[in-house]
């Protein structure tokens, strides 16, 4: 054993060897064990990871899904909002010029009396009256059926919006006649 021990101290390259094969050795057999907890490790994280991605996905695809649906019945609303409006439009459309044409089938400005001297005057040009009565008409009721129209599209806008916000039926919102 002095022998050995006498040729290591006495040669410091073999000293060196030693050392080398030394931390290899200890290198190999700790490094083995310390990669292998690290890879059990590194499995644990990687299986919580997908279980995370296919969690996330899955919610992805049901929200995708329930977006979908929502938009469908909004736009279903929307269109049905939308027929409502134009059916009511078109009935106010319809009476105002209804109402029109039955004025314009009548005077504005009464028949002068049967004893009257002239039947065409009355304090005034008749023509005239006539004319300016009939613009003055026209111009209101042009007035009444825009506002008409807006109330309208008030009241169908309300309600639609409505409808969107709490989730509820929209029943037959244009049928509100203002």
């Amino acid at each position: 054993m002095n022998r050995l021990v006498g040729m290591i101290t006495g040669n410091p390259a073999l000293l060196l060897w030693i050392a080398c094969a030394a931390f290899v050795l200890g290198l190999s057999s700790g490094a083995g064990g310390a990669w292998w907890v690290q890879g059990l490790r590194l499995d644990a994280v990687q299986a919580k990871y997908d279980g995370f991605v296919a969690t996330v996905k899955a919610e992805g695809e049901a929200a995708t899904k329930l977006a979908e649906a929502t938009a469908a019945e909004d736009k279903r609303k929307k269109e049905s909002s939308d027929h409502d409006y134009q059916t009511t439009i078109a009935g106010l459309n319809a009476d105002i010029k209804r109402m029109r044409d039955d004025r314009a089938r009548s005077r504005f400005v009464p028949a002068a009396p049967a004893g009257s001297r002239s039947v065409d005057l009355a304090c005034f040009d008749r023509a005239d009256l006539e004319r300016t009565l009939q613009q003055f008409d026209e111009a209101v009721t042009g007035l009444i059926a825009e506002g008409d129209a807006d109330a309208v599209g008030l009241n169908v806008a309300r309600s639609w919006a409505s409808g969107i916000r709490s989730g509820t039926s929209l029943g037959s919102p244009a049928s509100i006649r203002p």
